[in-house]
């Protein structure tokens, strides 16, 4: 499959690409992926010491890599395939002779895609063999067969109702075709009339040439044409299809049970013939097919109504791009964020390709690191290319009232993303048949992970972005310091955080694994210091497949601040099969490691906070040296002030540490600040920031008991303020001031 293209007409010059794979170590060599409209670009290789670059902020720091060799390349324009399916390359098409009898049962949730949709396929344009079931742009049924001498086209007419099941029964025998089409009823709905046709051919149908099946898309593009790659994909669900010989035995020649092997890329055939087949672009499994009735929400103790699989036209789980160049990372590269810059050399367009490099121990002990930052991977995933501001989408936001999309501040990657379809969604999207995009994959150009990131909403840093500021701080301040990620978490657990004195979050660290939430509790219960320097953290259930590092899964259901919900029946992780949505819903809401949770969150600029009387204390004294006592914390930054944007508060009753401490809440937000869904009950009043308490974020510290400490501001904002003029503000003395007495605690 090439995805090497030619860009439209009066396609603008542009440069965009990914690295493979996007999280390496030290001495391993990364594949670099570039797709550039201009005839050459040249390239260097960066650490992004601090990456955001705007009126304001610290001075953007890039550091050449010169052990990294630079050089220039000729561009090319590269699209990526989106579009899921299963393909068996060998079913048995050599028995089938006698001819064939297919059966599946189909949902259709797209029906008028306005292009073709392949339910299953087995047809060879250029030989005119096999068959293919398809629903047209019109939306109605359509068969496909091969005689040899020809395709034959069937119509039918029928126009499968969106999101109903139907069960389909084809034969297939010399010259004789018929074609069954049984809608389900919908609980007492009444269903659809049936549909049933014979036809008798001008030759016999040819099977036997026909080896590779397809279901959901097919390699015709017409029935005159084929087609260079899988096209037609179809968008619904697909439910035990079987092939069945019409000879004197009735031979089974595959039948796949989908329920079978759901955490896996691969289609079981349970004929015991043993032709297991592979899915492409991660579809969607754990989802309730034509059986399911409700009497069983979780998959993985279903006997039934999981058979389904639903394919979107839109998945994408690799891009599977050509690589342009490698580059080799030095055995002695400092764990951090990267970059390969492009420039196309007129002038016309440029990019930083990032990805990130973890530490080894060698190179943790030439540091002397004993401070970690653990940079937000799974979030950086999770709002992939989202598309939030699409209003063709409903699972776009409506940010508040008077909110201007174009009055805010937008980078370059905001507009290319607008062209850029074929590169996949977010986590945060639905598909173009309505449905939640419940996987997020790294092998992808992600034009939100870059160094100098502006968040259309928010009009300031976010995610990479922000969180490059604090290396940069430390950096500033002389702070031995590592660069861990949510992946090394999740892949090796608390062991991973064991040589270090501190551990800091990004300023958004929104969805820990199983695996990596527990890595921060066991590294506190053994006396580590932690420092949560973020908002909305730990709070959705998240599942990654160590085999697959690249795919991120998140189910959600119908609690928390969310752009779309997952019917009942869907909100099983299908990667680890373990319940979906909230982490609080499962007993494990950040409150109680780290003192405080979400609690709401708002577009408008941020606020400072005010010290509490408990903040007094002569023992809390080393918090706040250099700090004037009657000093608001956090009054500017890039987003207004240092409470902002997504914010979390303690609260005893949901299980703040009762020792804790809270030394500082914020002075109080406005109206386009609002409460989450998940904290207030019915009646639903008193939601906006002026009318409830509970809109707040709280600076909170707590002594555990084996001996550390945690120290928590409940807000995405804190960086923003922390890198405000330069580092000259009283977040940056406050944020330092703790982790110096923590680093001297060890020293006693």
């Amino acid at each position: 499959m090439t995805t090497i293209d030619t860009p439209p007409a009066d396609y603008p010059a542009e440069i965009t690409g990914y690295a493979e794979p996007w999280i390496a170590s030290p001495g391993d060599t990364v594949a670099i992926k570039i797709s550039c409209t201009e005839p050459e670009y040249k390239h260097r290789t960066v650490r992004v010491i601090q990456g955001v670059d705007l009126e304001h902020s610290p001075k953007q720091e890039l550091e050449e890599i010169k052990a990294i060799p630079s050089g220039t390349a000729k561009g090319r324009f590269q699209l990526a395939r989106p579009g899921s399916y299963a393909r068996t390359e060998e079913w048995g098409a050599a028995l089938s002779k006698d001819g064939l009898e297919v059966s599946l049962y189909f949902q259709p949730h797209l029906p008028l895609a306005k292009h073709l949709q392949a339910i299953i396929s087995t047809l060879d344009v250029e030989q005119k063999s096999g068959f293919a079931v398809l629903i047209t742009a019109e939306g109605a049924v359509e068969l496909w067969v091969g005689t040899g001498k020809e395709v034959k086209v069937i119509e039918t007419g029928f126009k499968p109702a969106r999101r109903r099941w139907v069960s389909l029964k084809l034969t297939l025998k010399d010259d004789d075709v018929a074609l069954s089409l049984q809608p389900l009823a919908y609980i007492a709905e009444k269903a659809a009339a049936a549909f049933n046709i014979q036809e008798k051919l001008s030759d016999k149908v040819n099977l036997s040439a026909s080896d590779v099946l397809l279901f959901a898309g097919s390699n015709a593009e017409s029935p005159t044409a084929a087609f260079s790659r899988v096209t037609n994909f179809f968008n619904g669900r697909i439910d035990n299809p079987q092939i069945k010989s019409l000879g004197p035995k009735g031979e089974i020649l595959v039948k796949y049970e989908f329920a079978r092997n759901i955490s896996e890329d691969t289609i079981i055939d349970a004929s015991g013939a043993g032709h297991n087949g592979m899915l492409v672009n991660a579809p969607t499994r754990a989802v309730p097919g034509f059986d399911w009735d409700g009497s069983e929400v979780d998959w993985t103790k279903a006997k039934y109504g999981y058979g389904a699989i639903h394919f979107h036209e839109d998945d994408l789980d690799d891009a599977a791009w050509d690589t342009d160049f490698t580059i080799t990372l030095p055995e002695d590269a400092r764990s951090g964020i990267y970059s390969v810059e492009v420039t196309s050399t007129n002038g016309k367009a440029a990019d930083m390709v990032t990805f990130m490099v973890r530490p080894t121990p060698a190179t943790t002990a030439k540091v002397g690191a004993k401070v970690a930052l653990v940079l937000s991977t799974f979030t950086y995933l999770a709002y992939a290319n989202e598309h939030l501001w699409d209003l063709d989408r409903p699972s776009s936001v409506e940010v508040g009232p008077g909110f201007d999309i174009n009055t805010t501040l937008r980078t370059e990657d905001f507009y290319k993303l607008g062209r850029r379809s074929d590169i996949g969604l977010s986590n945060y999207d639905v598909h173009n048949d309505d449905s939640g995009v419940v996987f997020s994959s790294a092998k992808r150009p992600i034009l939100n992970l870059r160094p100098n990131y502006v968040m259309w909403a928010f009009s300031r840093p976010r995610e990479l972005s922000a969180e490059s500021m604090m290396i940069g701080y430390l950096e500033r301040e002389g702070i031995p310091y590592d660069v861990l990620n949510d992946h090394d978490l999740h892949l090796h657990g608390a062991k991973v955080l064991a040589p270090y004195n501190t551990v800091m979050t990004g300023c958004h660290p929104e969805y820990p694994t199983l695996e990596s939430y527990n890595a921060y509790e066991h590294y506190a219960r053994r006396g580590g210091n932690l420092m949560y320097l973020g908002g909305n953290g730990f709070y959705w259930v998240s599942a990654l497949d160590s085999a697959r590092p690249w795919r991120l899964e998140v189910r959600r259901g119908d609690q928390g601040v969310r752009s779309y919900t997952l019917p009942g029946g869907e909100r099983f992780l299908s990667l680890n099969g373990t319940q979906g949505g909230l982490w609080r819903t499962r007993g494990r809401s950040s409150h109680g490691l780290f003192g405080v949770a979400f609690n709401g969150e708002g577009t408008g600029p941020g606020v400072p906070y005010k010290r509490t009387e408990a903040a007094s204390d002569s023992a809390l004294a080393w918090m706040f040296k250099d700090i004037p006592a009657g000093d608001l914390i956090g009054e500017f930054g890039l987003g207004g002030g240092a409470s902002g944007d997504e914010i979390d508060s303690f609260d005893l009753a949901s299980g703040s540490p009762e020792n804790g401490i809270v030394v500082a809440t914020s002075t109080g937000h406005p109206d386009d600040f609002g409460v989450a869904p998940e904290i207030v009950g019915f009646p639903i009043l008193n939601t906006l920031g002026t009318q409830t308490n509970e809109i707040r974020s709280d600076i909170f510290y707590y002594e555990t008991n084996a001996g550390g400490a945690v120290f928590s501001v409940g807000s995405i904002n804190w960086y923003c303020s922390l890198g405000w003029d330069d580092y000259k503000n009283n977040v940056a003395q406050l944020t330092g001031n703790v982790i110096k007495e923590f680093l001297k605690r060890a020293e006693k």
